[in-house]
């Protein structure tokens, strides 16, 4: 008789407002496990910890963010779990904008060969992740945007560690001009030579 086996699905980790400010005090190093009872509370806790509401929903979330396994206690030191700086990362990578401005009539380009094993999670996140900030697909692992956006390409690249991956292209001609100025909704005139 075959044994089957089943593949737990993996539950999808959700922080709210408190325990992400949880992550980024423990990543910045600001955030001592004592600062929860010590009479002297630092600064940035004070008006936080103020009441005996918010200082109860404090030390929950606290609590909560130990035992989904995204910090490390030492002590008196806190400290983000390799778990808790990749998901520091993405957070931090979600407040991420392009501006968008008057077209230069350059376009950007992000191409990007990021392996399936063991950065799939990585890849698709940052495709989603530029579909939100406004690219189209150019080709398969190719996105265009006729806005500036190297430093933030790099910075999400870079969270994610798969820079060596990701390459910033610019360019004042696509294969797909016309398609791509309606898409984006520029006036292409202008730009013909």
């Amino acid at each position: 008789m075959e044994k089957k086996y089943l593949k737990r699905k993996k539950k999808k980790l959700i922080l709210g407002k408190t325990e992400k400010e949880i992550l980024r005090l423990a990543g910045m190093g600001v955030l001592v496990a004592g600062t929860l009872v010590a009479p002297n509370l630092p600064i940035i806790f004070k008006e936080l910890l103020s009441d005996r509401k918010k200082k109860y929903a404090f030390k929950r979330s606290f609590q909560q963010v130990y035992e989904k396994n995204l910090i490390i206690l030492s002590g008196e030191k806190v400290y983000l779990s390799e778990k808790g700086q990749k998901l520091l990362d993405r957070i931090e990578s979600e407040k991420i904008e392009i501006k968008k401005h008057e077209w230069d009539g350059i376009w950007r380009i992000v191409s990007y060969d990021i392996p399936d094993k063991p950065l799939k999670n990585e890849r698709d996140y940052f495709r989603k992740k530029l579909k939100e900030l406004g690219f189209e697909d150019l080709q398969k692992s190719m996105m265009v945007i006729p806005y500036e956006c190297k430093e933030e390409i790099a910075v999400i690249a870079q969270n994610l560690k798969i820079a060596p991956h990701v390459m910033h292209l610019v360019t004042d001609r696509l294969p797909r001009q016309e398609e791509m100025t309606r898409i984006f909704g520029l006036d292409d005139e202008e730009w013909e030579s």
